[in-house]
């Protein structure tokens, strides 16, 4: 199911903030909702992977961005925004390890088309 940025009530936010895979490991909310708002359709489910830095957990929410022929994973840190998110919209999440499955699947269907 795709998601739009109307979803997540911030369509009059001043706040756009680009993200580039090349420039950071990782993006914030504010970037996912950028990027929605710039065309990019999010696709469930959402991955979540947990992993251990600095003595902490840390837990990150890998998201798989489509717009036309283009495709991007976006993982996104959490925060209460993205719980809230994740919580009000009853979006599917899948464990991390079931990313790669998924991105082969999304391959091998742009390859045929």
């Amino acid at each position: 199911m795709a998601i739009k940025s109307a979803d997540f009530h911030v369509d009059y936010s001043d706040i756009h903030r680009h993200w580039d895979p090349h420039s950071e490991h990782f993006a914030g909310g504010d970037a996912l909702i950028t990027a929605i708002q710039q065309g990019w359709q999010l696709i469930e489910p959402v991955y979540k992977e947990d992993f251990w830095a600095a003595g902490t957990r840390v837990v990150v929410y890998h998201s798989i961005l489509e717009r036309g022929d283009e495709t991007m994973v976006m993982p996104v840190l959490t925060n209460p925004f993205i719980r809230r998110g994740l919580k009000t919209r009853t979006l599917e999440v899948e464990p991390y390890e079931n990313l790669e499955a998924r991105l082969k699947t999304i391959r091998q269907k742009k390859a045929k088309v």
